[in-house]
This record gives structure tokens, sequence and C-alpha cells, in this order.
């Protein structure tokens, strides 16, 4: 069975393409085979051009095959971008999958959106994506991962994914010779979330909390 991973949440560009993208690439240098599946029925599917493989899911009947083919099939990582504003949907993809993960930016409003998710999905992580660089900036963000980590105990993957202008490189028209930079992130990004994933297969990790109570 392939691992399978599902990038949520319903605040619309918190950065769930991008992470569900660069994890695919990241897993491909480190030699590991993956798929990106495409669930959000107002994008488009771009298959051309990518070192990965890339599945059509936006048909609820489709995407049931897919899941229900990847348990049969040892092949890597199976990683599932799901769409904005679709909570009950990503609450289903949350109970099916190996690891649910919850991207999110240096914002007010996605960090509202972040805090919903999570108490309505009690295993699924939040992940800082697309986190200013500069120290100043970096250091105002920490805010809302500190609060987050306050109110929900163990449901922080870290270090966050540092933003390398990578959403227009990843969503073109082809992804065959990415820049150093994109690719050194991709791989960064895909060991944070493999550590925890194998922590978490292994029963080493710490068991996510809900929130805080008072």
């Amino acid at each position: 069975m392939s691992h399978l991973v599902y990038v949520g949440g319903r605040k619309g560009g918190c950065g769930k393409t991008t992470t569900a993208l660069m994890l695919c690439l990241g897993a491909i240098l480190r030699g590991q085979p993956s798929t990106y599946v495409l669930t959000d029925p107002v994008k488009e599917l771009k298959p051309e051009g990518r070192p990965f493989g890339v599945i059509d899911g936006r048909d609820p009947a489709s995407l049931a095959q897919i899941i229900a083919n990847n348990a049969k099939v040892l092949n890597g990582w199976l990683i599932v971008d799901g769409g904005g504003n679709r909570p009950a949907f990503d609450a289903e993809m949350a109970r099916l999958a190996d690891l649910c993960l919850l991207p999110f930016a240096d914002d007010e409003e996605m960090t509202d959106c972040v805090r919903m998710d999570l108490a309505a999905i009690p295993d699924a992580l939040a992940w800082p994506v697309n986190w200013p660089t500069n120290k100043m900036a970096a250091t105002s963000a920490q805010r809302h991962i500190d609060e987050l980590a306050q109110d929900f105990p163990l449901r922080l993957l870290a270090p966050p994914i540092f933003e390398v202008r990578s959403s227009k490189e990843l969503l073109g028209k082809s992804l065959e010779n990415p820049s150093t930079a994109v690719r050194s992130a991709a791989r960064r990004a895909f060991e944070i979330m493999a550590d925890r994933f194998d922590e978490i297969a292994h029963g080493k990790a710490p068991q996510p909390q809900l929130a805080a109570v008072g």
C-alpha cells in the first residue's frame, strides 16, 4: 500500500497545491515514487512535464477507485490535494489518509481557518508554509505558530517551509528541470513530512491533543 497523505484545509490560497506538489517532487528527488492526485473541481490538471505521476481525482467515483487501488499497490507516496471550503470532504479524507496536513501561511485569516480545521479534524497536523525568511517578518509571524502550539499541543509540523517563490514554477507547464531553490525546498519538505510519518507509523510520535480547555 502506498502511503496516503492528504493536504487539506478549508481556506483557499493557503498553500495546499504548492505543498502537495513540493512533497511529490521531494519524494522523487529522494528516490521514492510519488503520485499527485487533484481533487479540486475548479483547478486544471497538468500531468505533462512532471517527474511524478498525476491522477485526476475530481470525480468522486474516480477518487474512490484511486483510494481503493492504492490499498493494493506498493508504490511510494500518494499525495492528495484537497480543495478549499470543503470541510466535510476534508474530514472524510483525513479519516482515510495515513496523514492529514493543513498548510497555513503567515496571515491572520488563514491562521483562524486552520484553527477551526484543527478543532474539526482531531488527528490533522497544521504546517506553516510559504513562511517569511526576513528576520523581522519571521519574528512577527512566529506568534501564529506559538498561539496554535499553545491551543493545540503537539499538532504543528515543524520547522516551517520557508518562502522560495516556488508556486509559479511548481504550477507551470513543465517541472522537468526545477530550479535549485525549488529542489532544495522540496527535499526539505519531504524529509520533514516523511520523518513525522515514520514516527507516527512506528508509534514514536507524541499523540496529538485536542484544543486546550479554558
